[in-house]
């Protein structure tokens, strides 16, 4: 519990930084809505102009600006982007950290097994990952409720929400798995970056030509992808899956790989 704790007390302010960023950039576009709504027909217009391939890898070809969910969709892929980066950070560096500030000698000076030390430090950043995304609902329901024109699914609302938070895990577990063995805190940023904005841009290719489709089983983004999940009102079975299976083994290899390791003080 103790080493819980300082996880929280350690990751406090970014996490206070990232949500407040994310939140207002979310919250601002949103009253952005009445005014999108006004000119509907134009932006609808305009998107049909849009070249069919990138129409479909940004899921324009889905959206109705004159809805605020759609509109919303729109939005939160962005936002689901940076919170991807934002989860990534967090679970890449939790054990990296130790080491790169050469703190790792006096945890191991604790009566505590490497077990705990991981396991404290994957509920610290679960519990901000559910904090962040509770947040977000909970603006993003004032948000709608200031701006919409008509009623609208608070379960689609709910089941966008849920998709970013499995995709954060996804990448949590991910880093975490990758902290084992990337120790540097200008590393950890960079292998952050390379595999959020790498799974994104699979995302996109796999959305512009149909011999890439089979990509789409390689990125979280699709998976959760808020447009069809307005659309479709659930997240496919078969991405389910694979998030948990991603989830599961990333965590596994963690305990396994941290518990063979070789730690330098």
């Amino acid at each position: 519990m103790v080493l819980y704790l300082r996880e929280l007390a350690r990751n406090r302010k970014s996490f206070i930084i990232w949500t407040i960023a994310l939140l207002l950039s979310d919250v601002l576009m949103m009253f952005f809505f009445p005014t999108v709504y006004d000119q509907s027909k134009s932006f609808n217009e305009i998107l049909r102009q849009f070249p069919e391939a990138l129409a479909s890898a940004l899921k324009l070809n889905v959206l109705n600006f004159g809805d605020v969910l759609n509109y919303f969709a729109y939005v939160f892929q962005y936002i689901i982007l940076f919170s991807g980066i934002f989860a990534m950070m967090f679970g890449a560096g939790a054990l990296s950290r130790e080491e790169d500030e050469k703190t790792v000698e006096f945890l191991m000076a604790k009566p505590v097994t490497r077990n705990y030390i991981v396991s404290a430090k994957l509920l610290a950043v679960l519990t901000y990952l559910v904090l962040f995304n509770i947040i977000m609902a909970a603006g993003n329901f004032i948000a709608f409720e200031a701006v919409k024109k008509e009623s609208y699914s608070v379960n689609l609302l709910l089941t966008v929400i849920a998709g970013n938070f499995l995709a954060q895990v996804t990448f949590a577990a991910t880093g975490f798995l990758i902290s084992v063995f990337v120790v540097k805190s200008k590393s950890v940023l960079s292998v952050s970056l390379g595999v959020v904005l790498g799974t994104y841009f699979l995302s996109i290719a796999a959305g512009i030509s149909d011999k890439l489709e089979n990509l789409k089983y390689l990125t979280p983004f699709e998976y959760v992808s808020p447009a069809v999940l307005v659309t479709d009102g659930r997240i496919e079975v078969v991405y389910l899956i694979i998030m948990v299976c991603v989830i599961l083994l990333s965590t596994a290899l963690t305990y396994s790989f941290y518990n063979r390791k070789n730690i330098t003080a």
